[in-house]
């Protein structure tokens, strides 16, 4: 956590307290909550009752908050701040001086320059820019500097994170565990794989926990390492997998050949339904024209009237088919007088008939029932086979006026 000095306190005595401020309060509560500054924390705001009378009040509340945490003794983090920046453990390695050629003893060596010393021991002090980066800023968290992420670079920083975020790729996540077993801690770290990469093996240590705030992040430096190459490794794969893709992709896919087909020309009574399979496979199918695959169709024709008739047929060529011939009988009705009503009857169906209109009737016994104005009733009983056309002929009588 980063602790900053507290705000100047306005000049107004009335100004509003700031979002900021509300803001700052909260996260010192956070900080303190559930620790040993808790209780301090209370006593604080007890003697701090008219606080939110303004900001330059509630400054100065703020003020002695952050004042718990300026005594060495009662900051309770110390102990988990990241290892200090001498600590050569993730500075980047710094390659050995050269020690210059001594000067020949009969001539007087000249002064060299400062960064030119021949002695092969660096000052204490002197420190190279690789280490200037890697030392944090004053009053700036370990975890504030930047990880190097997406390219599993390894880390220039001595902190924990920093260490931890070289363990993984951009969006890569991790698992931490710590396990308390008597004086002993143990410790477990288990990486997500990266794409295209098996399970990977996870990090375990145990140890005290003195030991591992001074030797933890030095520990881990082989596996981190480890972890960089395994990300290499997946990466090299992914790049292999996403280039056969692409060949893959830009090979045209070949043309299936086209299948045959055939016409087929199907007539049937109105209100029909039609059904087909080829092969097990439905076709569909309407009264008229249809292109359907060569083959051997197997159809149902289905109506309320006629009932349901089948019909198997060979589509290696064009072809046509009536269902009606097989549905029932086309029947024609000449009567005299033109004028007559006509109707079929078979037991409880009833079909209307038209002077010399033909019309399909279902295969069965029909009685014909002709009325005329002015001329006696008749009926005609006939049988209806499908397939078979016929014609009948009535004649109705002239019945005698009366008047």
């Amino acid at each position: 956590m980063t602790y900053t000095q507290p705000h100047p306190a306005p000049t107004a005595q009335h100004a509003p307290i700031l979002p900021d401020d509300k803001a700052r309060a909260a996260e010192l509560w956070e900080s303190v909550k559930g620790t040993a500054l808790e209780d301090d924390f209370r006593l604080v705001s007890r003697q701090h009752p008219d606080k939110d009378a303004s900001r330059m009040h509630y400054l100065a509340f703020l003020a002695d908050i952050e004042g718990l945490f300026a005594a060495p003794e009662a900051d309770p983090w110390e102990a988990s701040q990241p290892a200090p920046v001498t600590q050569p453990v993730l500075s980047a390695p710094q390659p050995e001086p050269t020690p210059e050629p001594e000067p020949q003893q009969p001539t007087p060596a000249p002064t060299p320059e400062p960064e030119e010393q021949p002695d092969a021991t660096p000052a204490p002090e002197a420190s190279t820019s690789e280490e200037d980066a890697a030392e944090p800023e004053p009053g700036r968290d370990a975890q504030d500097a930047p990880a190097p992420i997406a390219t599993l670079a390894a880390p220039v920083h001595s902190g924990l994170i920093a260490q931890l975020a070289g363990l993984l790729a951009d969006g890569g996540e991790l698992t931490f565990q710590l396990l308390r077993v008597g004086g002993d801690v143990t410790i477990g770290i288990f990486p997500k794989p990266h794409p295209g990469e098996a399970a990977p093996v996870p990090f375990m240590l145990t140890e005290t926990p003195d030991w591992m705030d001074a030797n933890l992040v030095t520990a881990m430096q082989g596996y981190a390492g480890a972890r960089r190459d395994a990300f290499s490794v997946a990466q090299q794969a992914a790049q292999r997998q996403q280039a056969a893709n692409k060949k893959a992709a830009d090979k045209p896919a070949p043309t299936p050949a086209k299948p045959k087909t055939s016409v087929l020309t199907l007539k049937a009574a109105e209100g029909t339904t039609l059904k087909a399979t080829l092969g097990g496979k439905d076709v569909p199918l309407v009264v008229g024209k249809n292109d359907v695959p060569q083959g051997t169709l197997e159809i149902v024709a289905t109506h309320p009237a006629f009932g349901e008739v089948k019909k198997t047929v060979a589509t290696h060529a064009n072809k046509e088919h009536d269902f009606a011939e097989q549905q029932g009988g086309r029947v024609t009705v000449n009567v005299t007088p033109q004028s007559a009503a006509l109707e079929a009857t078979k037991g409880e169906t009833v079909i209307a008939l038209h002077h010399g209109i033909e019309v399909l009737l279902a295969p069965g016994t029909w009685v014909v029932n002709a009325q005329a104005a002015d001329h006696a009733t008749a009926n005609q009983t006939i049988s209806v086979k499908a397939g078979k056309p016929q014609v009948i002929e009535m004649t109705l009588k002239e019945e005698q006026r009366l008047f």
